[in-house]
């Protein structure tokens, strides 16, 4: 519950208490109990990183098990045809099929795609980092000045009084877009512009980012 909505409990709860009518806390409360703007808009955000987050470790899961199978299978000599029509279970060769499918060319390719998704997995982690740094009171909500402070960061307009809906798709859109071209330099450059103007990596951003590397 935002800062706002525990006030208007507790100023609820003292109006209860000494006799006044609940009427307008009820209606308050109800309010309260939507989502704000500013939340809808850094939840979005979040969410939109963290589910290209949970497809770059599945990624980098697959290169990583497979550059592993490869190189257990490098010095191998190919077992005779008689073996290789013969049933083994899975679970005794410890063999991923999928391997030779995914990755045609071999140990060569899977390295590269071990290097590669290594390499998006870390920009998306290290972005999901900027926008929590982004909330700067740790509310898990943008205002207004958070959202400018973040656009203006990398260089993207802000106007007032736009539909935050708006600036929720220039948010996501400047993922994507750093993300497809790996602009590692772009992206630190704008955090840092943020830290300049006092915005910090909390324990509470730790906390968060945590959830999204297990």
């Amino acid at each position: 519950m935002s800062r706002r909505g525990i006030r208007l409990v507790h100023l609820c709860t003292v109006f209860l208490i000494v006799g006044l009518t609940g009427g307008w806390c009820v209606q308050g409360l109800q309010t309260t109990a939507w989502a704000s703007p500013g939340t809808d808009v850094f939840q979005g955000f979040t969410q939109h990183i963290g589910a290209q987050i949970g497809k770059d470790k599945q990624e980098f899961a697959i290169a990583d098990s497979c550059t592993v199978y490869f190189y257990q299978h490098l010095n191998k000599k190919p077992r005779p045809e008689v073996e290789r029509i013969h049933f083994s279970p899975l679970s005794k060769t410890g063999l991923d099929p999928d391997c030779a499918k995914l990755f045609p060319e071999g140990l060569e390719q899977a390295r590269q795609a071990f290097g590669n998704t290594q390499q998006r997995l870390s920009l998306s982690l290290t972005f999901f980092q900027m926008a929590l740094v982004g909330d700067g009171d740790d509310n898990q909500e943008y205002s207004a000045d958070e959202i400018q402070d973040v656009l203006e960061a990398f260089g993207l307009p802000f106007q007032e009084g736009q539909p935050l809906g708006i600036h929720m798709r220039a948010l996501t859109g400047l993922f994507d877009s750093i993300r497809r071209d790996v602009q590692f330099k772009v992206l630190m450059d704008g955090m840092q512009v943020l830290m300049n103007k006092g915005y910090r990596f909390t324990d509470a951003d730790q906390t968060a980012l945590n959830q999204e590397l297990n």
